[in-house]
């Protein structure tokens, strides 16, 4: 599949300081791209940057073709940006916001009534008036008015209510569908279990790792988890589960194993032997979340211990 941004070695320095330091990835054409770290770690920086809102220190950039240190204006014509704070004008109304937005892309003016109609904006209401959720909402659109190819999104459902985040988590799903390319930053693990076709983990300026989210997610020591329902727990039971650290969640019992097939092998032969009734069982790999966590604490010179097409390593 076609890359449409594509990242070697870049890097941006502020005085001494390094915020993004000499890293390399490709978005391919159509998917929802993840970017994930903690504050600080570079995202937004390197948002910036591919934007063309912020200069490059050292390496080089292209996006749907462009070079971004030199072509700048092909860059910008063929993006929409979704800062994180959005960026419209309070006194204007959401129409004239879009109007003036279409103007200056030289996109027709159907597009403004057609992406009000779309994304439900109350047209003529100011901006600034708006609740924090027509807020975003009417940034998406106003990113769109253009028809960009590729959407930049940086914390678009940050500070916002539970039904607002999930109507612009349902726009994300829908402009994907339509094609659209989209690089989408985020605090929210949850939305990086279920968005991205494919995530980097950015730590200190460094990617830490890359890739779809089950290989991120044996990347990491927490091993698998096996989820046990069987009747009856004896002592016997207990004694073969000790050294996996049972827990006990509702009515069943989770271990944590590093290869579940040769447990599973050991549970069926207790299981035999005892007579038990399994119930349910189950397997369950590392959430992101826990993913995140264990690449991004605390380690500075932790990198991705697999070739992952594109880590510093």
């Amino acid at each position: 599949m076609r890359a449409v941004i594509e990242v070697r070695k870049l890097t941006k320095r502020y005085g001494d300081f390094t915020a993004v330091d000499g890293i390399s990835f490709e978005v391919r054409k159509g998917e929802i791209f993840g970017f994930l770290g903690p504050n600080g770690a570079g995202k937004t920086t390197t948002v910036r940057m591919l934007s063309t809102l912020t200069s490059i220190t050292a390496g080089e950039a292209y996006v749907n073709g462009y070079d971004v240190k030199t072509q700048r204006l092909e860059v910008k014509r063929s993006i929409g940006l979704v800062p994180d704070v959005s960026n419209l004008y309070d006194e204007l109304t959401v129409e004239e916001n879009l109007r003036f937005l279409a103007r200056l892309y030289d996109a027709p003016m159907e597009n403004v009534s057609r992406l009000i109609e779309e994304f439900n904006l109350p047209a003529k209401r100011k901006f600034g008036k708006l609740s924090s959720g027509y807020k975003r909402r009417a940034t998406i659109a106003a990113a769109l008015v253009h028809e960009p190819p590729v959407l930049f999104m940086d914390e678009p459902t940050v500070a916002l209510d539970v039904q607002s985040a999930k109507l612009v988590r349902e726009m994300i799903l829908a402009l994907n569908k339509t094609g659209k390319t989209i690089f989408l930053t985020t605090h929210n693990m949850w939305e990086a279990e279920v968005l991205p076709h494919r995530i980097a983990i950015i730590n200190r300026g460094k990617i830490v790792a890359l890739g779809k989210r089950n290989e991120l997610r044996k990347l990491v020591g927490a091993g698998v988890r096996v989820r046990l329902r069987v009747e009856p727990i004896g002592n016997r039971l207990l004694k073969f589960l000790e050294p996996y650290s049972p827990t006990f969640d509702e009515d069943s019992i989770v271990v944590t194993v590093k290869d579940p097939d040769e447990f599973l092998e050991e549970f069926w032969k207790v299981k035999e032997s005892l007579g038990l009734t399994v119930r349910h069982i189950s397997t369950e790999l590392p959430s992101i979340e826990e993913v995140f966590l264990e690449l991004t604490e605390s380690n500075e010179d932790k990198t991705c211990p697999v070739s992952c097409g594109g880590c510093p390593i």
